[in-house]
């Protein structure tokens, strides 16, 4: 799938790009966007529970995980965690 260590899979990074969607990245400790999704939502479901939900199960196809205490805002609707390996 990706072709990085967990050494290298620094975050992941939860944007929200327009009303509706949240671009979810992980990103390398150098920097570099190793992985990106996009989670799609009913303005009804716009909530950090399921955005939380939905970068856990992106990041986990790589296989990692971060802990929802571990969320960080960087800046208005751009949040971060640090990734663990899964498991």
């Amino acid at each position: 799938m990706a072709d990085f260590t967990a050494d290298q899979a620094a975050v992941v990074r939860i944007t929200r790009s327009e009303e509706g969607r949240w671009d979810l990245a992980v990103v390398s400790d150098s920097g570099v966007v190793m992985g990106h999704g996009v989670y799609l939502f009913d303005a009804a479901h716009d909530d950090e529970e399921d955005e939380v939900a939905a970068a856990r199960e992106f990041v986990g196809q790589y296989g990692f995980d971060f802990s929802a205490d571990s969320v960080q805002e960087e800046a208005p609707d751009v949040f971060w965690a640090p990734l663990v390996a899964a498991g």
